[in-house]
């Protein structure tokens, strides 16, 4: 195979054993440039000592090693047609401190460019900078999601919401309150909704709706065991649902169609900003949708509902 090829070449071209990574965020462009070679020769030298798993990472790297800044775990993990924790562990076979530590650093060697890198916050940056880096933060998350956005599976889920009697959002943590800002929207458009964020209360209500109703999951993770067994029961009483989570995830395998979001980024450092941004697109994009495949005007009772804010303002 041409991958297999490549690997062997550039194998018999490098010689020497370093575990230390051949990008380091202090590197000039000419010195990163080089460390790109060295990465790719790096690469295919360890593939030769790694079993059939690894050598379709490392086949995979060295195939696309321009794309890699801009390639999740998940994205590798698929394509290579491997476990994510197996692409974590090559990363560290490569001398990184994991899978995140690699892409950062791959991402500074192709010039300092994407999202990731503006994420990357440390301790010394004045206010500016950490504006700067937020904001160019964000706006790389929307021309990711952009990218991946499947056009076909928001129709399918606009079709769901739109013909459901009620709505119902599901979601812990910062995916809760992305929940109560979804209710918030739906029900403008004259669909009785409500968020829960307790399982307790949720995972009750899974049990009491049928298939004429509809409810939206939300998870950063599409793990979190309490939502997944809602969702399970949303599944055994037929209630159509729509998740937006990663592909893989037990969530997404159950839900009736899954918005694909995951946003690589590590949640013991920073509040997940990336991921709930993407989240709230989403909505916006779903709430948009729905109310031009319902093709009504806004109820009479929401303009009285507005009416009633004015009357609030000064």
């Amino acid at each position: 195979m041409p991958a297999e090829s490549a690997i062997r070449s550039l194998a018999a071209a490098q010689d020497g054993d370093s575990a230390t990574p051949l990008v380091s965020g202090t590197d000039t462009p000419a010195q990163a440039s080089a460390g790109i070679a060295g990465f790719v020769a790096d690469v295919a030298r360890r593939a030769e000592t790694l079993g059939p798993a690894g050598r379709k990472v490392a086949a995979f790297f060295l195939a696309n090693a321009a794309r890699l800044p801009d390639l999740t775990i998940t994205d590798i993990a698929r394509a290579a047609d491997v476990s994510e924790p197996t692409v974590g562990r090559i990363c560290q076979m490569l001398g990184y401190s994991g899978f995140r530590d690699f892409r950062i650093k791959i991402a500074r060697a192709h010039g300092g460019g994407g999202g990731y890198m503006h994420a990357d916050v440390n301790a010394a940056d004045k206010p500016h900078e950490v504006a700067s880096k937020i904001i160019d933060s964000g706006l790389a998350s929307l021309e990711r999601l952009k990218e991946q956005i499947s056009g076909p599976r928001i129709a399918e889920a606009a079709t769901i919401l739109a013909q459901a009697r009620r709505i119902e959002f599901y979601g812990h943590g910062n995916s809760g309150i992305v929940a109560m800002d979804a209710q918030h929207k739906f029900f403008r458009l004259g669909i009785p909704s409500i968020a829960y964020n307790d399982s307790h209360v949720h995972v009750m209500s899974a049990s009491l709706l049928g298939p004429r109703d509809s409810v939206m999951c939300i998870s950063r993770s599409g793990r979190t065991a309490d939502l997944v067994r809602s969702c399970e029961i949303l599944a055994e009483r037929q209630v159509p649902f729509v998740g937006i989570s990663p592909e893989d995830s037990p969530l997404a395998r159950l839900a009736t169609v899954n918005i694909h979001l995951d946003f690589d980024e590590d949640p013991d450092v920073y509040t997940p900003m990336s991921s709930r941004l993407g989240q709230l697109t989403i909505i916006d994009i779903l709430a948009v949708s729905v109310a031009i495949e319902r093709g009504s005007p806004v109820p009479s009772d929401m303009r009285g509902a507005r009416k009633a804010l004015k009357e609030k303002r000064i």
